[in-house]
């Protein structure tokens, strides 16, 4: 066996040993929750939240709906619907919760191995284009795997910011409940005026409480949906216009639909007539 191929045989078993390394031992470590115990506890504290903050806004909107008077209805209906809204965030949430090991198990599964095998091959037979793709598939993996960890990093510096601010839009729609909880279970209008006295309120100083409230609940939704939702879409472009930049590959599919519709427009152009 000459120098070349002997270099070429210990390359292809040094890519073999890395492709079942992934597959056996990284695959399993990549997957398990343990591994990301920190992004873990951060999506936890996180769905901790927004179910404290569903039931608040649930108990509040019952609270609210018994304030004598037309005003209190449509602020009563108002944050029935954060419930809602909380609800999908809720959902994201526990999506990505459980993304991180299936992305895990895909990318040193069946990315890495598949890019080894690539690379193997490469070896013996077009070297060029085979390596290029491998090293495509590499990237491609890698960036896919590291998308949520590195979202919810940075969306945890914005909600910790807003934590307090999280904490207090909870706490006074916790008191705003318990002070309308009597309204509700009164059915004569003499007995809500005397429970009206007896904490010292009135109609129109619980509705503006529950107004505050309701823009507590519009600042902090937002606040859920920026570091739930939009951050790791501005970290997932991010990472697709970095595998771009690398690789060539357009995953949002835009390119290529860009150079189809010029290859039809340059089909479809009148041809000039020679003459």
């Amino acid at each position: 066996m000459t120098e070349q191929g002997l270099k070429k045989a210990l390359c292809a078993v040094l890519l073999l040993l890395v492709a079942v390394f992934s597959f056996l031992f990284l695959a399993d470590r990549a997957s398990a929750q343990a591994t990301h115990a920190a992004t873990v506890s951060v999506i936890d504290e996180k769905t901790e939240d927004v179910l404290k903050l569903t039931a608040s806004a649930s108990l509040a909107s019952f609270g609210v709906s018994a304030i004598p008077g037309d005003t209190a209805t449509p602020i009563a209906t108002k944050l029935a619907d954060f419930s809602e809204y909380f609800l999908l965030i809720l959902c994201v949430l526990y999506s990505e919760k459980y993304l991180i090991g299936i992305i895990g198990a895909g990318t040193f599964k069946v990315l890495i191995p598949a890019a080894c095998a690539l690379g193997i091959v490469s070896l013996f037979w077009n070297p060029k284009l085979l390596r290029r793709l491998a090293f495509k598939l590499t990237a491609v993996g890698l960036a896919i795997y590291l998308i949520i960890p590195i979202s919810f990093k940075v969306s945890d510096l914005i909600y910790d910011a807003y934590r307090e601010s999280i904490d207090t839009t909870i706490s006074a729609a916790e008191e705003l409940t318990d002070e309308t909880a009597p309204l509700a279970d009164a059915d004569d209008r003499s007995v809500v005026d005397r429970i009206l006295e007896r904490i010292s309120e009135t109609t129109a100083s619980l509705t503006d409480r529950a107004v505050d409230t309701v823009n507590r609940f519009v600042e902090t939704l937002a606040v859920m949906i920026v570091t739930s939702c939009v951050i790791p879409l501005l970290v997932l472009l991010f990472f697709l216009w970095v595998i771009k930049q690398l690789t060539g590959i357009d995953l949002s599919g835009a390119l290529p639909h860009r150079r189809g519709l010029r290859t039809s427009e340059k089909a479809d152009a009148p041809r000039e007539e020679t003459t």
